[in-house]
């Protein structure tokens, strides 16, 4: 049995690789455990804070396996307590430079060992996703950085 795996906003305004989405959908049959995060405008200090208008389309850009646990968030991390209770998770979405980033911190630090699926991560362009999978190796390490086929 794989690892559980969090799918972490794949939303229309933001996962701009139909490649990647086509990916993650299949992928999560996959595992007996997923969660899927979805970023929401309402709510988020981000906003102001950023300057950052928000996704004009918060909506989903695949469908969800039955058995994913779905769920709503206003920051970056995609982290929950309950996921406390696993000693490894798969992370894969976007933005690779923030939410992913954060969320593989998040996990570092409650002792839960992410592995993020290079090949399955996107930001909003391809230097974003190579700086944060750069940071990501230097804060994680490389040992945590895969691909889906690699797992």
């Amino acid at each position: 049995m794989k690892k559980p795996l969090l799918i972490i906003d794949v939303q229309v305004s933001c996962a701009k690789n139909p490649d990647i989405i086509k990916k993650i959908e299949k992928i999560q049959y996959d595992y007996d455990t997923v969660y899927v995060s979805r970023f929401v405008n309402e709510g988020s200090y981000l906003l102001p804070l950023t300057a950052w208008d928000g996704y004009e389309d918060e909506r989903l850009a695949f469908t969800p396996a039955p058995h994913a646990k779905v769920f709503d968030k206003t920051t970056y991390s995609s982290f929950l307590p309950e996921m406390k209770a696993f000693d490894e998770m798969h992370l894969c979405g976007y933005d690779t430079d923030s939410c992913v980033f954060k969320t593989a911190l998040d996990m570092i630090e409650n002792n839960v060992r992410p592995v993020v699926l290079a090949d399955l991560c996107g930001s909003e362009n391809e230097e974003y996703h190579k700086q944060g999978l750069f940071l990501l190796t230097r804060n994680i390490g490389k040992r945590n950085i895969a691909v889906s086929g690699g797992v």
